[in-house]
């Protein structure tokens, strides 16, 4: 290595320490960092810094991390949910069925997007809604991302995609709202008088909600499934960029603390 490469300039330092100018000058100030002037701009020694930052890593692995030192990890926080609701909206008019993304336990994230009669009416009493976090929260309970269908306490159908970052499970994406066949005598999934009772609902209304329940046949089901699978992977790309962008801040904040 000749002299020249064995000197940053202030520009190399940003770069290495992912930091703004702004804050190059304050470390200086306040004598965090180390430098000389050649020809009127600041220089660096680049062992001198490697060694420095060598310094730092070793001092992160020693001691422990207090609460609020913690790097930031996939978590709720992962998810902008103004962005995740935008992209369920879509995909529930296009579909013409229920969206909604919940965290890990199946508690929602986002108001239901294009929610049926049916489900509104369930949903009113608390008994229905504790029913459907449960289902929510059930239907993503084995590990691994692959879509599941799957039929909710009140008979209609979901399929629920689970959202990962970094590998970790931070939440999931619910689609439904819908039955493979009409309700009638051959297909009694939904058990309207004992729904009724158990919500304390007028069961009238909520046959009649029932009857504007969609029916999807098996190529409609295999275009949600698809659809909800791209929309999982995009929310995943969106939790792990950032995340990257948390971590980023989070190690300036450190540097500049330093």
């Amino acid at each position: 290595m000749n002299s020249a490469d064995a000197l940053l300039t202030v520009r190399q330092l940003q770069e290495l320490l992912q930091v703004d100018r702004i804050t190059i000058y304050r470390m200086l100030n306040d004598g965090r960092l180390q430098g000389f002037k050649v020809g009127g701009q600041w220089r660096f020694s680049r062992e001198a810094i490697e060694s420095w930052l060598q310094e730092q890593r070793g001092r992160e692995k020693d001691e422990p991390l207090s609460e609020t030192e913690e790097r930031p990890s996939p978590t709720l926080e992962t998810l902008p949910l103004p962005c995740v609701r935008a992209i369920q909206d879509i995909l529930a008019q296009a579909l013409n069925v229920g969206v909604v993304t919940t965290e890990v336990g199946g508690l929602p994230l986002t108001p239901i997007a294009n929610c049926s009669d049916f489900c509104d009416l369930v949903l009113s009493s608390e008994v229905g809604r504790q029913r459907c976090i449960a289902s929510w929260q059930v239907s993503v309970a084995a590990p691994g991302k692959a879509t599941r269908p799957f039929t909710c306490h009140a008979g209609l159908r979901y399929i629920s995609c689970r959202i990962e970052a970094q590998g970790r499970f931070v939440g999931a994406v619910h689609a439904g709202q819908y039955l493979a066949e009409p309700p009638g005598e051959e297909f009694p999934s939904v058990q309207v008088p004992e729904l009724a009772t158990a919500c304390g609902l007028d069961v009238h209304d909520l046959q009649q909600a029932l009857d504007r329940i969609p029916v999807l046949d098996e190529n409609r089901q295999q275009q949600l499934v698809v659809l909800l699978n791209k929309t999982a992977e995009v929310f995943s790309e969106i939790g792990e960029e950032r995340l990257a962008l948390l971590n980023r801040l989070q190690r300036i904040a450190e540097i500049t603390q330093l």
